[in-house]
């Protein structure tokens, strides 16, 4: 046996891995520093992770230590007297969160607690491991979620599952964020499937979280190769192209779900105000009187999509967006939704109507009046005419 099969066998063995890619990068003169990772980012796997740094000068006088470098990698913020030994504690926390190479898709915390459960992917099953605990193991993402809660209330972390909060890894910059939205049913609620904002080769754009990020050893380029291309997730450029998409794929896969009754709920603000930016003018509205002792009536705007959908949103505690082939259809998903929550008593008391044209705005007449005489002409200019 030669030398070098020997070491291979070895560390096999051992199951010793490379270090973790991490590369410096210095934005221009004094513009500070930033970490290039071995991490394929994006929808496609076109770009390459990133973390910024941050430098700030210590306050406290030092005759040595003059400044603090610093970064936040999946929720932690890291702090250290110079930018390479950042770079230790940055390759060391990944060690830690990516013990098979593998970042985990995203993190169920409780907060009050501050105690959070990392969630992975691996060999087409989510799974979440526990020290000390039960292993916890589904099919996909809405399935480790039940798990997940069932056991963060049953030990006490949490009274309810509301009270768990999900907070999803994102790739290019290793930050975790809220989900740019979840898709829900208003008929099954074991549906949950989470969406994150991301870039693709044509820009910005929010996709399904489906598939967990790997980091990478370093390879010798080849000459004339592009970025290695990862297995895409769906996208689109906003969330309500996003939830149409989302829509036919369930029709055509016959997953046992009506593509009727699904919606957008947890919508960013941000995400709505690129989705509500592409929409076209307000053609109507649908009116809902809540069932409260006050009648309160709410009122929604429909709009148009880019494909003729009409779509309209409710803000409550968070925004809500609903999206269908048709004003009577949207009218029966938002009569679902608000009848399942215990807005409304049936989901057949939703009323379409027109959109209200805003009225002609009334002037005095001394405001429009003009310098001169009766007939608006200035009184110089009259006296020059006779003259």
């Amino acid at each position: 046996m030669s030398v070098w099969r020997w070491a291979r066998y070895v560390v096999a063995d051992r199951g010793e891995e490379a270090p973790v890619p991490i590369f410096l990068e210095r934005l221009g003169h004094d513009h500070g520093y930033r970490f290039r990772l071995g991490v394929r980012a994006g929808f496609g796997g076109q770009e390459t992770a990133r973390i910024d740094v941050h430098r700030r000068m210590k306050p406290d006088p030092h005759p040595v230590l003059k400044e603090i470098f610093s970064c936040d990698v999946a929720g932690r913020t890291l702090e250290a007297a110079n930018i390479f030994a950042l770079q230790a504690k940055v390759a060391a926390l990944l060690d830690s969160i990516a013990p098979a190479r593998t970042l985990p898709l995203c993190y169920f915390r409780v907060a009050p607690m501050d105690y959070e459960l990392p969630v992975y992917e691996h060999e087409g099953r989510i799974s979440s491991p526990i020290i000390g605990g039960p292993k916890l193991r589904a099919t996909d993402l809405a399935g480790i979620r039940r798990h997940i809660c069932r056991y963060l209330v049953s030990s006490g972390y949490a009274r309810e599952p509301e009270d768990v909060q999900v907070l999803v890894l994102r790739p290019r910059d290793l930050r975790l964020v809220p989900p740019a939205a979840v898709f829900r049913s208003s008929a099954d609620p074991d549906v949950w499937i989470p969406c994150v904002d991301g870039v693709s080769a044509e820009g910005p754009v929010v996709g399904v979280l489906e598939h967990a990020a790997h980091l990478r050893r370093p390879r010798r380029a080849r000459r004339g190769a592009g970025p290695a291309a990862g297995e895409g997730s769906p996208a689109a450029p906003e969330i309500v192209s996003l939830l149409r998409y989302v829509r036919l794929e369930i029709a055509r896969g016959g997953r046992g779900v009506d593509p009727a009754t699904l919606y957008a709920t947890d919508v960013r603000p941000d995400q709505w105000a690129l989705a509500e930016a592409r929409l076209s003018d307000a053609h109507g509205r649908l009116v809902a009187y809540l069932a409260d002792d006050q009648g309160t009536r709410l009122e929604m705007t429909i709009r148009r999509t880019g494909s003729g959908e009409s779509t309209t949103a409710i803000e409550d505690r968070g925004i809500s967006v609903f999206a269908a082939d048709s004003d009577e259809e949207l009218a029966g998903a938002v009569g679902r939704y608000l009848a399942a929550q215990g807005f409304v008593r049936f989901a057949e008391e939703i009323e379409i109507r027109p959109a209200e044209t805003p009225h002609a705005e009334r002037l005095d007449a001394d405001t429009i009046w003009t310098r001169g005489d009766d007939f608006g002409v200035a009184a110089n200019d009259s006296e020059e005419a006779h003259a």
